[in-house]
Order: C-alpha cells, then structure tokens, then sequence
C-alpha cells in the first residue's frame, strides 16, 4: 500500500476507532489528512475480499470478457466478481452512463449522454429491443425485435412535428 493510501486508511480507522459506538466520526483538521490522493485503481471489498466496487482509469476488463473500448469510472461487481455494472464514460465514443449488466455480460439497460443528448437503451440476448432518446432536438422510440431489427419508430422534433414509421402491415389472410 502506498504511503498516501496507508495514512488515508490510517486516518479513516483512527476516526471509527474513536468514534461512538464504532460510528465514525468526521476527519478533523487536527489529523490533517492527506491533500490528495493519486491511484489508477481503488477496490472496496466485501467481508469476503471479493472487490465489490471498482473506481479506476482505466477500468480492467470485466472477468471473462473483453472491453472493445478503453472505459474510465466505476465498476459493480456481484459476490463472484462479475461486472454486473457501472457508472463509465467512454471518450472514444462520447459516452457517459449508468448501465446495469445481465448475467450473461451485456449491457441490459443503459441511461446515458451520447455526445451530450440523452439516451436510454433497453438489450435483450445482446440486440437492442428499446431505444429512448433525443437526437439533434427529436425526441423518439424505436421498437426492436428480438433479432435487434428496428420495426417502430415515434418521432417528436422540436416543432412538435410527430411522426410514426416502420409499422408493419398485418399479414394478408389467405
């Protein structure tokens, strides 16, 4: 551990330990803690040891996968260390977001900015079924199938022009 990270650790423990009750109680300026302090990675682990909560920059690969891009924030983990979610920002792409992963490892629901306009997308077996947003002043829905191919989409534009396309016809009967 380094020296920052061990007289940070120090302080935190030195402060419960006085603290009523096992409470902790706030660092005073007599303790004089640490400016600042300077990691790639922090890890809070569960009683266990298993890390929990991830803050880094870059963040690791999930356990098991690959990240197709370089992400900053932070990681949730489940008991067995399993990236089940996080708060990350993507500068390659533009993206900062909250998203929470299935348990077969993809994004299943995502509230984010995507190059500053809001989105919020909903995965189902690793296609896109529902996609909120607003894009360049219009706000729409799309509607997906559950091979991600888009069949509805709800347009609102800045005027309050609507639009409805993509609905598909019902079958001719035979």
């Amino acid at each position: 551990m380094s020296n920052p990270l061990r007289r940070l650790v120090m302080i935190a423990a030195g402060s419960c330990a006085v603290g009523a009750l096992g409470a902790c109680t706030g660092v005073t300026a007599a303790t004089q803690p640490t400016a600042a302090l300077s990691v790639r990675e922090l890890n809070i682990v569960d009683e266990h040891g298993q890390a929990r909560l991830r803050i880094g920059a870059p963040l690791p690969d999930p356990k098991g996968l690959k990240r197709a891009v370089k992400a900053v924030g932070i990681q949730f983990m489940d008991p067995d260390g399993h990236e089940i979610g996080g708060l990350a920002m993507i500068d390659s792409l533009g993206f900062t977001g909250l998203c929470f992963d299935s348990k077969e490892g993809y994004e299943a629901m995502c509230m984010s900015l995507l190059n500053g306009e809001p989105n919020i997308t909903f995965r189902h077996d690793w296609k896109e079924r529902i996609i909120l947003g607003v894009e360049k002043g219009v706000a729409s829905i799309v509607l997906h199938d559950a091979q991600g191919t888009p069949h509805l989409r709800l347009e609102v534009d800045k005027d309050g022009k609507t639009r409805v396309e993509g609905v598909t016809p019902a079958p001719a009967s035979r």
